[in-house]
């Protein structure tokens, strides 16, 4: 496996086929690049700080994107496993054909992103932020939304009944909630949200 400086020094922005592990981009200079069909197992960003950087048809295990600053940017056929993404800033970023699998991902801002085909299973997004979300066909499936913020993020179609959706975090009109599916053991959740006690 190549190296991360190896790789970096020797690219102009575009960087493919390549296989990292262990490898610690946290203090890397990457500026605007493209990772194309790179795998990454065990690597670090945690606290990166960079824009518009974009990852086509990657694969990440057990990486660490803990308080990553990657605003804007773009994700396509990525996969990302057993990973950590607590505190990441994603805003504005878009996503396309990606999933995401037994993720702790608590307090990620994903805020004004469009999500198409992307598909979250067993991830971890309490108090996380999804709000104004352009989405179309994405799959939520026993993932934690405990106080997850989905302000002006319309959930029209998506099945949540699968997940926690405790204190769910949404505008007085409850707009975001309509159309949504949700199980019959989740409407006191739901209850809750207007104020009212079960008796």
């Amino acid at each position: 496996m190549a190296t991360l400086w190896d790789v970096v020094d020797a690219s102009d922005g575009e960087i493919c086929e390549q296989s990292f592990f262990g490898e610690d981009f946290s203090e890397a200079n990457l500026g605007h690049v493209e990772f194309e069909d790179c795998s990454f197992e065990s690597c670090s960003f945690a606290d990166l700080h960079v824009a518009r950087i974009v990852f086509d048809r990657c694969t990440f295990a057990s990486c660490d994107f803990s308080n990553a600053r990657m605003a804007t940017s773009y994700w396509r056929g990525c996969r990302i496993d057993e990973s950590r993404l607590v505190g990441c800033d994603l805003h504005q970023s878009c996503f396309v054909r990606d999933t995401l699998r037994d993720c702790v991902a608590s307090y990620l801002n994903l805020t004004e992103s469009k999500l198409e085909q992307v598909r979250f299973a067993d991830c971890d997004l309490h108090e996380a932020s999804l709000a104004q979300l352009r989405l179309k066909r994405v799959m939520l499936e026993g993932c934690d939304l405990t106080r997850t913020e989905v302000y002006g993020t319309r959930l029209r179609g998506i099945d949540l009944s699968t997940c926690t959706i405790q204190a769910l975090r949404v505008s007085d009109t409850f707009f975001e909630l309509r159309d949504a599916r949700v199980g019959i053991d989740q409407a006191p959740d739901l209850v809750g949200l207007l104020g009212v006690k079960l008796v």
